[in-house]
């Protein structure tokens, strides 16, 4: 038998209680988050109104800084590493070794982000004349 996605998660679904992973100490904590502006209700989001100074920002930079920024090469590099007919996979072989013996769970141990200024990082966005900011970081 081919295992498949499809299969596995069948398989997963009859298996006993020991075989699933255990609650992790985060999911035990209660966080209460406060109730936002919107309801989600589309009526709201018609109503709606875009705030000003966005209206007129025209320029804002965006980044997804986590573990891939060791590689520094973007985004899918996690995914792109192991197609060997990719750039990225190329690049890793020659920097990492092997994604075999050095993928992405070794890569996402050496993310320290020891240098991490984001001082610096807002003025030279700034600088290059960002009226806005955005970012999302991954574990």
């Amino acid at each position: 038998m081919r295992i498949s996605r499809r299969n596995a998660i069948a398989v997963m679904a009859g298996a006993p209680a020991l075989l699933l992973p255990r609650k992790s100490l985060a999911q035990d904590v209660s966080l209460e988050i406060e109730k936002g502006p919107f309801d989600g209700t589309r009526e709201q989001l018609r109503e709606y109104q875009i705030p000003e100074w966005y209206r007129d920002a025209k320029f804002g930079m965006w980044a997804h800084w986590g573990p891939q920024s060791v590689a520094e090469d973007g985004d899918w590099y996690a995914r792109y590493m192991y197609i060997q007919s990719m750039p990225q996979y190329k690049d890793h072989v020659e920097r990492f070794g092997h994604p075999s013996k050095v993928g992405h769970k070794d890569l996402c141990k050496m993310w320290t982000a020891d240098r991490f200024d984001p001082d610096h990082l807002i003025q030279l966005y700034k600088k290059a004349g960002a009226k806005y900011f955005m970012t999302l970081v991954s574990g």
